[in-house]
């Protein structure tokens, strides 16, 4: 039980414990500048599809108006 308790063994100790503060903190910091990018990314992704579905919509309206022009150019020709 005296070695666990002798100055080397808790210096030892008491530096593998601030390496590890140190390396959870940086972690920490990363997840929080993750999770910072993703809600970035989130909500980047909500306006492409909002306006993907904008241009679906407007692709749409343009088919069907080609559609008309031909089956009135077919009506004329027949």
């Amino acid at each position: 039980m005296e070695e666990l308790f002798g100055d080397n063994k808790l210096g030892e100790l008491e530096e593998k414990i601030d390496s590890l503060l140190g390396a959870y903190k940086g972690v920490r910091e990363e997840k929080n500048g993750l999770a910072g990018k993703i809600a970035s990314l989130e909500a980047e992704n909500r306006e492409l599809k909002e306006q993907m579905a904008k241009l679906e919509a407007e692709k749409d309206v343009i088919v069907r108006k080609v559609k008309g022009i031909l089956e009135k150019m077919q009506r004329v020709e027949a």
